[in-house]
């Protein structure tokens, strides 16, 4: 049985095509995360600017469908781009750890414990640092996405209930 989307009708064949996949299996580059979600926003400008106006009025008559259609497949591209965003972040945790007691097994087995504490606390704290940089970084982008989404959907449903308010539908 196939799954519907909240209007209650059927996935588009390009919703199937993005469906999201686990994380750490065959993930797409963020590249591609963001140009999609661009594409989307694109798309739903197209959409807009294809609609027809209503005589008389500052009114846009749009395919109500189509825009949710674009609607549904943006938030699926953001909870992918923030999911990438923290598999990077848990990537980079697991890579300081491992680095951490690889540097102790090393070093305690050259007998230069002492002299190498000094020089794993650098190296960790260089490394939390980095990490916490990279976190910061991820929290931003995910932070300006969703700030970007929140504004087109926001005009694409003002744009919506400006069409449905003109046609007096409730």
């Amino acid at each position: 049985m196939s799954e519907q989307s909240q209007w209650g009708e059927q996935p588009s064949e390009h919703q199937e095509a993005t469906s999201v996949e686990p994380v750490g299996q065959h993930q797409r580059p963020p590249e591609y995360a963001e140009a999609e979600f661009e594409r989307l926003i694109n798309e739903l400008e197209e959409v807009l600017a294809s609609g027809g106006r209503v005589p008389l009025t500052s009114r846009l008559m749009i395919d109500e469908k189509q825009v949710f259609d674009i609607i549904d497949r943006m938030r699926v591209a953001v909870p992918n781009e923030l999911r990438q965003a923290r598999q990077i972040v848990r990537e980079r945790d697991q890579l300081i750890e491992a680095t951490k007691k690889k540097i102790a097994i090393t070093l305690s087995e050259q007998g230069m414990l002492e002299i190498a504490q000094r020089e794993r606390s650098r190296i960790i704290a260089e490394a939390e640092s980095e990490a916490a940089k990279v976190r910061s970084e991820a929290d931003e982008y995910a932070r300006q996405v969703l700030l970007n989404l929140e504004e087109h959907i926001g005009k694409s449903l003002t744009i919506i209930q400006n069409g449905l308010d003109e046609l007096g539908v409730v």
